[in-house]
């Protein structure tokens, strides 16, 4: 596999809420579910400084020799984080008396499995970070009704590893450490989404510790308007326990990759889209476009039926009306096929990057222009920078927009920005090329896909007219805003 499919392969997977979200598995019996009303959150009730010697051995706070791996997220920019403590929870009964603790003293709440916020929410400044990598439970498979249940802390590999022997999987993203929980609560793009929907479409279910204690099991049966909240709306809910998902079968998938010239990239994205959203389901795409130091890359991912690629691979070149450079098609089972798009073991390695995020309504030339220009104007002298296009069609559109949280069911493709940063001149660049390319699209841009959150973005941006119930939902749910957000809600 190339280098360069390799890192986009990580960037279009390596989701986001992300880690702030919510997660780990119930290591002990839930509580009777709620009745649909949930328990406020307690009030601050102590005064002076937390006594963390409450929470006996699971605190890990700053004096101690093991706080700088504690607090340590996937995103290096991130490491001058300071929680006031990391709390590691083995138990639901744990959460359960971390959010009492937090809530007595006053200090806000985040969680991480998998570390991987683009904010840092999983290690957020002055808050109690809830680490449930160590809530542990099984990956579970029921045969009878072709479910698997996922503690909300497994990572995207370790499900992957476990379903496929079985013959099953679950829509995800394809970076192999990205938390489920993260994945599915921002919504979950990735490589089957066009054939089975986002991550979060394929959830039947999900246990939460509320920020009252309470230890609820939201459906579409039972509360609800959680389980909507759940399923595209972030991590401001509680705390995720496990998840049970709707499995499918597998099968084996050509993966193909057409590179173009880099001058092409606008005929490629308006062509590519036109032939893709005609396509059949079974069929999904991704544009990748890099900008730097070397000439500028244009390649065209396809993942198809077996035996299909050739054909599809003629069919998508004839449609964009430009001549392609190279052209590779390969089969894989679907190990494989995970594996490939997991990008290696480069894809794990912590780094520090900046990332941002558009959707587009609609991919028309004045568009594709427009994400060409906003592109281009990365300084091509510094670190290669990464634009992703990536389908919103197929199976994820066979959802209403307001059937659950993510609002983004009715548009064209979702728009990643990526550059790796281990400096801070370069931070200040890629921030700089952020700010530049939104104002570029302008009212071609909808907003942003959660899951590939920005510093100091307003909530509007992200969940678009879904917003006004999820604003309903936090001050029923979280009224004393003990669970920490980067938004303002």
């Amino acid at each position: 596999m190339t280098a360069e499919l390799s890192r986009q392969a990580f960037v279009r997977g390596a989701l986001g809420v992300a880690a702030a979200a919510v997660l780990g598995s119930c290591a002990s019996p839930p509580a009777a579910p709620g009745s649909g009303t949930p328990t406020p959150s307690p009030s601050p009730s102590g005064s002076g400084p937390p006594r963390w010697a409450d929470l006996g051995d699971l605190a890990v706070l700053p004096s101690d020799p093991t706080y700088g791996s504690a607090k340590t997220v996937f995103n290096t920019r991130f490491s001058g984080s300071t929680p006031v403590a990391v709390v590691i929870c083995r138990s639901v009964a744990d959460v359960q008396r971390a959010l009492a603790f937090a809530a007595a003293n006053d200090v806000q709440v985040t969680s991480r499995s998998g570390g991987h916020s683009y904010v840092g929410a999983s290690t957020a400044s002055g808050t109690m970070v809830l680490d449930l990598r160590r809530l542990g439970g099984p990956i579970t498979y029921d045969a009878a009704a072709a479910t698997a249940t996922v503690p909300a802390a497994a990572d995207i590999d370790s499900v992957q590893r476990t379903l496929s022997p079985l013959g099953r999987s679950i829509p995800t993203g394809s970076c192999p450490s990205v938390g489920l929980a993260g994945l599915a609560l921002g919504g979950g793009l990735g490589a089957d989404a066009r054939s089975h929907g986002l991550t979060c479409d394929a959830m039947t279910s999900a246990t939460v510790v509320l920020p009252g204690g309470e230890v609820v099991t939201a459906s579409a049966a039972e509360d609800a308007d959680l389980f909507w909240a759940l399923r595209g709306g972030g991590a401001n809910w509680g705390v995720v326990t496990s998840f049970t998902f709707t499995t499918y079968p597998t099968t084996d998938r050509d993966v193909v990759t057409l590179a173009f010239d880099g001058d092409a990239t606008a005929e490629v994205l308006v062509g590519w889209h036109r032939w893709l959203t005609a396509a059949d389901h079974g069929v999904w795409g991704m544009v990748n476009v890099t900008v730097g130091p070397d000439p500028t890359r244009c390649s065209v991912v396809l993942a198809t039926p077996p035996g299909a690629g050739p054909s599809l691979a003629d069919d998508v070149v004839a449609a964009i009306g430009a001549p392609e450079i190279s052209r590779t098609i390969r089969t894989f089972d679907r190990p494989a096929f995970v594996a490939y798009f997991g990008g290696g073991p480069d894809a794990v390695r912590p780094r520090a990057f900046v990332a941002g995020t558009d959707v587009v309504s609609q991919m028309t030339p004045v568009t594709a222009a427009a994400l060409v220009a906003a592109t281009s104007a990365w300084p091509r002298d510094l670190v290669p920078a990464t634009m992703v296009v990536e389908s919103l069609g197929g199976a994820i559109q066979d959802v209403a927009p307001d059937a659950t949280a993510f609002p983004w069911r009715r548009h064209a493709a979702s728009v990643q920005w990526y550059v790796e940063t281990p400096t801070t001149p370069l931070v200040d660049a890629a921030a700089g090329w952020l700010t530049a390319a939104h104002g570029t699209l302008g009212d071609h841009s909808a907003g942003g896909y959660v899951n590939y959150l920005e510093q100091s973005s307003p909530a509007q941006r992200y969940f678009d007219s879904n917003l006004v119930r999820l604003r309903t939902l936090r001050q029923r749910y979280d009224p004393g805003r003990l669970m920490w957000s980067s938004f303002d809600w």
